[in-house]
């Protein structure tokens, strides 16, 4: 499975999980946030690549760039987490809106089947 699919299916995870979630509840809402955060993950492997210079500047760089980047991602994650979160709320309210609509509409399982035709694509 692809990376980029493992984060569309964590995605339809993440909505999949705002269908239950109350947000009255701290220790709900807390969890969901923790969750969120699992997705602004930091690989130890980061690779730079460029050109030019001498060979201490590429050793130099070499040795701090995988840094920098590290530390960018980290400090772009909570407004991350925030957006994402955001978005599993504004799903969750339509949700709800539409379950009153329509009492017998079965929103996981359309859910599972977009997980599920994401699968079939790769």
């Amino acid at each position: 499975m692809s990376d980029e699919t493992e984060m569309v299916q964590r995605g339809i995870g993440i909505l999949t999980a705002a269908l239950s979630w109350e947000p009255e509840d701290p220790a709900a809402t807390e969890m969901f946030k923790e969750s969120l955060n699992t997705l602004a993950r930091v690989d130890d492997m980061v690779s730079v690549s460029f050109s030019g210079g001498s060979p201490e500047q590429a050793a130099l760089l070499r040795e701090v760039l995988p840094q920098v980047v590290r530390q960018v991602i980290e400090a772009l994650a909570p407004d991350y987490t925030r957006l994402v979160l955001g978005m599993a709320i504004g799903f969750k309210s339509v949700a709800d809106a539409y379950r009153e609509d329509v009492p017998g509409a079965n929103i996981e399982a359309v859910l599972q089947a977009a997980s599920l035709n994401l699968a079939d694509e790769e």
